[in-house]
């Protein structure tokens, strides 16, 4: 099954609305610049009940001290830490901590020797950001297909929504589907309807792609 994040996630219905949705994971921001920041302090509430519903609690951060890190990390415990800046290797293994790193895919880089210098990520986020923007802007990239032998550590993300996961994870090949903007009603504020109707729409893909998986298998 293809799995699915939710980020940005700022109340308690937020929560609500995404494990009424069954999807894996929920993200939330911690640089104060973002339109979907929350306090560390309302978090903490959030991902407790993220957690009891079954949820992957994820915190995220962009170029920020160690000690702002380590504050939430000792706060609110969350499961996974997503770096989203120009975080060095050795800075997110100092944590100690299960951590994904944010691949800036609107800048000059290759993306697989970036992958390569962190190599205790246990995922990757390939996301339309480059180094003057951290993510959340509801812009794509442009998509290819992943690499087989990558594709269970690559989380697709940017832009991702309703109208155009069907194209996004056909082209990719994806098995991991984060949005931010593509539930949302205006930045920052989530809609419980899209976000029932695009988890729908990704496990209704899903299943297709097992039984086309299963009908190839017993054509042979």
């Amino acid at each position: 099954m293809i799995r699915i994040k939710y980020c940005g996630l700022t109340t308690s219905d937020d929560v609500k609305h995404a494990a009424e949705a069954g999807i894996d994971a929920v993200g939330f921001v911690f640089v104060e610049k973002s339109k979907r920041y929350i306090a560390p302090e309302q978090a903490k509430t959030l991902i407790q009940q993220a957690k009891h519903k079954g949820l992957l609690t994820v915190a995220l951060f962009a170029n920020q001290e160690a000690s702002l890190v380590n504050k939430i990390i000792d706060l609110i415990e969350p499961q996974v830490l997503q770096f989203h800046g120009s975080e060095t290797a050795e800075f997110c293994e100092q944590f100690d901590w299960p951590y994904w790193k944010a691949v800036p895919m609107k800048s000059d880089i290759d993306f697989l020797a970036y992958i390569a210098i962190h190599p205790r990520a246990e995922m990757f986020l390939l996301d339309a950001f480059g180094e003057q923007q951290c993510g959340g802007s509801g812009e794509s990239f442009q998509w290819f297909e992943f690499p087989e032998a990558l594709k269970s550590k690559l989380i697709l993300a940017g832009g991702i929504n309703e109208q155009n996961v069907e194209q996004a994870i056909k082209v990719t090949g994806a098995e991991f589907i984060d949005t931010s903007s593509g539930i949302e009603e205006i930045p920052g504020v989530k809609s419980k309807q899209k976000m029932i109707k695009l988890a729908a729409k990704i496990k209704s893909l899903s299943n297709n792609k097992i039984v086309n998986i299963q009908e190839n298998t017993h054509d042979d």
